[in-house]
């Protein structure tokens, strides 16, 4: 099964250890999201595996963004989307650490890619 869809898999690991984590915390999902870990989930199935993993690395690292990765995450992942997954990571213990640099990431890969998309 060569066309495993790695983002799936990986948000499942990012949901189950984000309950973990609250469950540890005594802290609860959002409250207007039943069903957090499936929303999770869904959000991620938005963007193709490739595209996935570009917007997860430009948080962590200094890479780009792709234009068509842009378009997949402002017109089908939404935004939302990108901040529940971008929350959802920085509460696991192997990320949190990064967390003030990573959320900042995050909201800047948004922000080029709605420039892309609006000139698109």
């Amino acid at each position: 099964m060569e066309k495993f869809n790695i983002l799936i898999m990986v948000t499942l690991i990012l949901a189950s250890g984000l309950m973990a984590s609250l469950a540890q915390k005594n802290i609860s999902p959002p409250r207007h999201v039943p069903g957090y870990p499936l929303h999770l989930l869904h959000c991620a199935r938005r963007v193709e595996d490739e595209c996935g993993k570009e917007i997860f690395l430009g948080m962590f690292e200094k890479l780009p963004v792709s234009k068509n990765c842009c378009l997949q995450l402002i017109k089908k992942m939404g935004k939302t989307c990108h901040d529940d997954l971008d929350k959802a990571i920085v509460h696991l213990r192997k990320y949190s650490s990064r967390a003030s640099t990573a959320i900042p990431k995050g909201n800047r890969i948004w922000h080029k890619c709605a420039l892309v998309a609006r000139h698109t």
